[in-house]
């Protein structure tokens, strides 16, 4: 008789057993929900606060918009979680809509700070049509119409005549090769020629020749960038000589051709 008992007392242990180990793991797996939820509910309270709103804005190289105009445009952002801030998407923009930004760097500075580092464009020449003058970059784009009058800041620029045949808008690109290489040209020579420049010009014909005029009405053909260096010398060579020229052609420097 007492075999059915101590049997009876081996199953009433496992069961206990089988208890405490379901006991144990439920609670286990209670805890570690608990601890998720609770890390869930935290991270998501502390996301939300304001301890990661975008507060400042800071603006390094910007020289053509300040830097207020510039905040103006990304009013959006101010009161932002920094995490949702769109860096592409900002960058896109402020190149799309301001012309004179060639590069923005977006970065996020935690908790709340957002920097704007700005590669702005630079005229380096100006194109004419009819009465308008417009400012070019070294890449051909479009700058600024600036209108019949040249402000003062700019009229150290070479003006190019007969390079476009009708009206620009600020973001229009100039694919001409030869009116940037008026500028190339213009940069290479030196303070002296500088000087007695008044203006370039493309000639309408199948090379599109390049040309500049002096304060005295001497034409200089130069034609293309090609051997621009030995056109430069030769051009100064000739111009010591005391002469009359209307016409100074260069396009083969080895055989100048000159018009008195």
């Amino acid at each position: 008789m007492a075999r059915p008992k101590k049997s009876k007392d081996l199953i009433k242990v496992r069961r206990r057993k089988i208890f405490a180990r379901r006991f144990w793991l439920a609670l286990r797996v209670l805890l570690i929900s608990g601890f998720f939820v609770a890390a869930l509910w935290g991270i998501n309270y502390f996301y939300n606060s304001s301890y990661f709103k975008i507060k400042t804005i800071d603006i390094e190289g910007n020289y053509h918009y300040n830097s207020e105009y510039i905040e103006g445009l990304l009013e959006e952002l101010k009161g932002k979680n920094i995490f949702e801030a769109d860096k592409k998407k900002v960058e896109d923009m402020l190149i799309e809509d301001l012309t004179w930004i060639k590069q923005v760097d977006f970065r996020k500075i935690f908790p709340d700070r957002i920097d704007l580092f700005i590669v702005e464009r630079g005229p380096v020449i100006m194109v004419t049509y009819r009465n308008k003058h417009y400012l070019l970059d070294e890449e051909g784009i479009v700058l600024e119409d600036l209108g019949g009058d040249v402000p003062e800041a700019y009229e150290y620029l070479l003006e190019v005549t007969g390079a476009i045949d009708h009206g620009l808008e600020p973001g229009d690109l100039v694919a001409k090769k030869n009116v940037l290489s008026c500028a190339d040209i213009y940069r290479g020579f030196d303070d002296d020629l500088k000087s007695i420049i008044k203006r370039a010009g493309i000639k309408d014909n199948v090379n599109g020749d390049i040309f500049f005029f002096t304060h005295e009405g001497i034409e200089i053909v130069i034609g293309d960038s090609r051997q621009v260096i030995k056109k430069i010398e030769v051009l100064k060579l000739l111009l010591k000589e005391d002469r009359e020229y209307n016409i100074i052609d260069l396009r083969s420097p080895d055989n100048p051709v000159v018009k008195y």
